[in-house]
């Protein structure tokens, strides 16, 4: 356990040691989320800047007092002797001195770090005002409109730059969602912006329907479009991620893990059979740990993808259930902060799939056209 008396003003640096995009959004809420478990503590992020969404989230994080960039060139280091306080070649910036995190009173290693050892409530990314402002004219540019909602989907492939051909089981083919999209548009009455990047295959061009994996360089677009969207569907990675730090109501479609945290959001995994036949159920699911953000995996799986009919059932599913939000999302501050003065070192382990209120998409309806909810599970039940 570590201790700090009432009155003082705590200050927590993290190291957020990964490049993924979801984990370092997983990584930046467990560490806010131990800044807010010790009554709002100053919080220094100390990552390093190889990926080109890195930055930006460390804007959209209302935790972070200050951010520390090192080098994405891995020859480039911060030495740990910095923080001992008689380093005379300590070059600490400004703010982080004068906010008092170069002499830590709690210091988070990336091993420490999940989404499972967030302290709840689990904290929120949030869009500057400002920046808010600039993005949202930016999307109406490319032709969304302000006066209509919008749902954000995302379909992984495996030719992304910085993880190209890696984990091709949580990869998609991005026509079986064209059907949901078409739904969206045409008999939801909404509109559909696209997030990815520039290597995945085209859409088709539809009215209403905005593709920024055309756009390039527009992580802090897409970040704002998952923050406004209606809903989101995506399958098992980063975006999806994305959209729950957001609070955004999501749907994992695809899926091989719990990469959301949010109650009501949706889990549609795959459908898998063992090498005997036998079709993995949800409590197989729950049993094994394929549900933690670990993924473990039985060999020997045989994996099959949603059909697109199940795909425009979750979707319909989504807009039955966000019928508060007619138009593009507000965006409140969803920092929240506790009145403890003493964590657990090491952080405990939560199991996300059996604490939070996720809504379990059953496969049994295939063909359901999302009418009704019989065939959804609340767990844990």
């Amino acid at each position: 356990m570590t201790g700090l008396p009432p009155s003082s003003k705590a200050t927590v640096v993290c190291f957020v040691g990964t490049q993924a995009l979801g984990n370092f959004i997983m990584y930046n809420l467990a560490a806010a989320s131990v800044a807010a478990a010790l009554g709002g503590a100053r919080l220094g992020i100390i990552y390093r800047d190889d990926r080109p969404y890195k930055a930006p989230l460390m804007a959209m994080n209302p935790a972070v007092s200050a951010s520390i960039a090192i080098p994405a060139d891995k020859a480039a280091a911060l030495p740990l002797d910095w923080f001992d306080p008689h380093c005379a070649d300590a070059a600490w910036p400004e703010p982080w001195r004068a906010l008092g995190l170069h002499r830590p009173d709690v210091f988070l290693t990336p091993g420490m770090l999940d989404i499972g050892t967030s302290i709840p409530p689990i904290p929120g990314l949030h869009i500057p005002p400002a920046m808010a402002v600039e993005l949202g004219e930016a999307l109406c540019r490319l032709g969304l409109d302000h006066g209509r909602w919008f749902a954000c989907v995302h379909m992984r492939q495996l030719e992304y730059l910085y993880r190209h051909g890696a984990d091709r089981h949580r990869c998609v083919d991005p026509q079986s969602y064209l059907p949901m999209i078409r739904d969206i548009l045409f008999e939801q009455g909404g509109q559909v912006v696209r997030l990815g990047d520039p290597s995945m295959t085209p859409l088709p061009p539809l009215p209403g329907l905005i593709d920024l994996s055309r756009v390039a360089n527009a992580f802090p677009l897409q970040a704002f479009a998952a923050s406004r969207a209606r809903y989101f569907v995506g399958t098992d990675t980063g975006a999806t991620q994305l959209a729950s730090a957001f609070k955004t109501p999501s749907a994992s479609t695809n899926a091989l893990g719990v990469g959301i945290w949010n109650d009501d959001d949706v889990i549609l995994p795959k459908t898998m059979h063992l090498s005997d036949g036998r079709r993995l159920t949800r409590d197989d699911f729950l049993s094994t740990g394929m549900l933690t953000i670990h993924r473990l995996r039985p060999t020997g799986l045989q994996m099959m993808d949603n059909p697109p009919e199940q795909l425009v059932a979750v979707a319909r599913h989504m807009h039955r259930v966000t019928t508060d939000c007619p138009g593009w999302r507000e965006a409140p501050m969803f920092l929240e902060y506790g009145n403890q003065t003493t964590i657990r070192i090491p952080l405990p382990l939560r199991d996300i799939a059996k604490e939070t209120r996720l809504t379990w998409w059953s496969s049994r309806d295939d063909a359901h056209d999302g009418g009704s909810d019989n065939h959804i599970v609340r767990f844990p039940q």
